[in-house]
């Protein structure tokens, strides 16, 4: 998922209801120009769900992605395509209303990061004292990033719903930008590029602090910050609405909670039910 972003990024390129949050979200402080140019038509194609070129970019990951997105008339996940199949995969998922497309595209290596002797359970402590019990060490970001924006607390019937339902995921999905959009500084300003640096700066934190054999470790405020920053640049890339979906269906998937206080279970794992054939 997303989140792997910026280590799939690189590799890419060279191939071709309101939630209850308590936090303090941070403030991008950016500024842009919102010049417009002429709008352009692409002629896309839903087999690899790539708009634009990696190498034709430039432009659009400084631009507000709600900016590019209307400017050239397409779904964000499409013009970024090229830069992951956790982009184009999903731009896939959304023409073909297929949550299961973009679910799948991760069930395999969840499958090797989830088991084996360096599944190891770590503990992360939040700022509201809440704890989650992780074994990815790979992509530790997308447990965290599941947890904190609540795509993890979802009943068994509705976690089935979501990957299965695509109407219902985009009206989860609905309710939850529209959330972000109220309490998020800087919302209609996120741009690509800050979602880049974000992924960088939350996956280099995440491995540093399971260093040395470390079997807990505490998240910090403005990592907090950052996960809802991802869950919001989601939601831009759609123009500001239903970006989300993807995520929220692959979290759906991917985990459910134990009987304990922030034990967390994979289905990769065969604790959940897998939800896809």
């Amino acid at each position: 998922m997303v989140l792997r972003i910026l280590l799939l990024i690189v590799a890419s390129a060279a191939e071709d209801d309101e939630a209850n949050i308590s936090c303090q979200l941070l403030q991008t402080g950016l500024h842009f120009s919102h010049a417009r140019t002429e709008r352009r038509k692409w002629n896309v194609s839903v087999a690899n769900g790539v708009c634009q070129s990696f190498s034709s970019i430039e432009q659009e990951m400084h631009e507000p992605m709600v900016n590019v997105t209307e400017r050239l008339g397409e779904d964000g996940w499409c013009i970024f395509g090229g830069l992951g199949m956790w982009a184009r995969n999903c731009a896939i998922a959304r023409r073909t209303r297929s949550p299961i497309h973009f679910v799948q595209t991760y069930e395999d290596a969840y499958k090797g990061f989830m088991n084996g002797p360096q599944a190891t359970p770590f503990t992360l402590r939040f700022p509201d004292n809440r704890t989650l019990i992780i074994r990815d060490h790979t992509y530790p970001l997308d447990d965290t990033y599941c947890f904190l924006n609540g795509w993890y607390d979802f009943p068994r019937a509705a976690r089935a719903e979501l990957v299965s339902n695509f109407s219902y995921l985009e009206e989860v999905s609905d309710r939850y930008c529209d959330h972000l959009a109220k309490t998020f500084p800087g919302y209609w300003n996120i741009t690509m590029a800050d979602l880049w640096t974000e992924s960088t700066s939350d996956e280099a934190f995440l491995h540093d602090i399971q260093k040395n054999g470390a079997d807990i470790g505490y998240a910090t405020p403005s990592f907090v910050d950052g996960m809802y920053l991802h869950a919001a640049a989601k939601c831009v890339m759609r123009g500001g609405h239903r970006g989300a979906v993807c995520d929220i269906a692959n979290c759906a998937a991917r985990a459910c909670f134990g009987a304990s206080p922030g034990e967390l279970l994979y289905t990769a794992r065969g604790e959940c039910e897998k939800l896809t054939k």
